[in-house]
């Protein structure tokens, strides 16, 4: 099962529990109202009683089986059979009962009551219950069939059957459209969810390159340095800034320049697309990679391997072959060093600086030196 519908499973769950909460109640104070003008606490007592208790009780579960916090698929499934049979032996007891009121001549005088009670309980069943039809039809031939079967016979009874048939035929066409309008508001509802989440992706990607961007690499960088200050292990961060991007745009226009950079982003994501790992375009032609779990010796092997292949492979973008070098800094996240990522990232940038300064096309590891980089970069 897909975590859509364990999604819609997890609303069912949440609906079925709302709508069934106040329902409970409902049959008892019918019962109250039947029995009472029925003469049935004073004919028959400790059934009446018993009745009184049993949907106290069944009510009482309704609210003592609250829904999972947190369960899978499985779990929602075992969640609402449970609560499903609550309602419906409610419902039969209800149909019982109503039985009852019709075969005993001392309900006379709250016949009528019992018969609109029955028929307003087949009416919230249809619409309060519509998510699982299937349930929702057993609740209402639980209230509807005991007297149905026991009234067709009875011709004294038939015009009550037949209005109960009639109004029957209302119930089912109001729970086929309470159903389709709740999968309506589900369908909807996982609309909505899907927008949300796809608007929540869009924030953390560069619409260019589609690698991280800026505002997502600083919220991983950040959650990595707090992982590594906890568990001592390293975080290396590398940025990487192509050189001479500028003359690529000016000579070639800004729509290679662009095809250029996602390019460069694709080499990124293949050479860095391991577990801890987050390749990220940070502006312009300026990129970075989170490095968790590595330390700096590996990370400058990996930044060499990664210059090394740009260098010895141009890029070939519509007939035109550009080659293109990179200047990359790499500095590992040391606490009595760098009090925050900001430093750990200037640290890194101080690195770039110096590989640019040093002559550009190399891999520089951070160092306390900061060196002022060069007017064309």
């Amino acid at each position: 099962m897909n975590a859509v519908q364990s999604r819609r499973l997890t609303q069912e769950v949440a609906d079925t529990y709302q709508r069934a909460l106040t329902g409970g109640a409902f049959y008892l104070v019918a019962w109250l109202i039947v029995g009472i003008h029925g003469g049935a606490f004073e004919r028959a007592p400790v059934t009446s009683w018993l009745l009184a208790l049993a949907f106290a009780g069944l009510a009482l579960a309704r609210f003592l089986h609250r829904p999972l916090h947190e369960g899978d698929a499985a779990a929602c499934v075992r969640w609402l059979y449970v609560h499903w049979t609550i309602v419906v032996l409610a419902t039969l007891v209800w149909g019982l009962l109503f039985c009852w009121a019709l075969l005993d001549d001392g309900f006379q005088g709250a016949r009528t009551a019992a018969l609109l009670s029955t028929l307003g309980l087949a009416t919230a069943v249809a619409h309060a219950f519509s998510m699982r039809r299937g349930f929702a039809l057993t609740g209402i031939a639980m209230l509807y069939g005991p007297s149905l079967v026991l009234l067709w016979p009875r011709p004294a009874d038939r015009a009550i059957a037949l209005v109960m048939l009639v109004y029957l035929v209302y119930v089912l066409i109001s729970l086929v459209r309470s159903h389709a309008e709740y999968q309506q508001r589900l369908n909807l509802d996982q609309e909505l969810r899907d927008q949300r989440d796809l608007f929540a992706e869009q924030s953390k990607i560069d619409p260019l390159t589609e690698l991280a961007n800026r505002r997502h690499f600083s919220g991983v960088l950040a959650l990595a340095a707090t992982r590594a200050l906890r568990s001592g292990e390293p975080l290396t961060l590398l940025v990487l800034d192509l050189d001479h991007f500028k003359k690529i745009n000016d000579t070639h226009g800004h729509a290679i320049g662009d095809a250029c950079l996602i390019a460069i982003a694709g080499r990124l994501d293949n050479a860095f697309n391991c577990d801890g790992e987050l390749p990220a375009r940070l502006g312009g032609e300026e990129f970075g990679v989170v490095l968790g779990g590595q330390d700096l010796e590996t990370a400058a092997e990996r930044a060499e391997r990664f210059r090394e292949d740009l260098y010895r492979h141009p890029i070939a973008l519509e007939g035109i072959v550009l080659a293109m070098t990179a200047s990359i800094g790499i500095a590992q996240f040391d606490k009595a060093r760098h009090r925050d990522v900001d430093e750990l990232y200037s640290a890194a940038d101080r690195a770039v600086y110096r590989a640019k300064a040093e002559g550009r096309n190399r891999v520089c590891r951070d160092e306390p030196v900061q060196v002022q980089a060069p007017a064309d970069s």
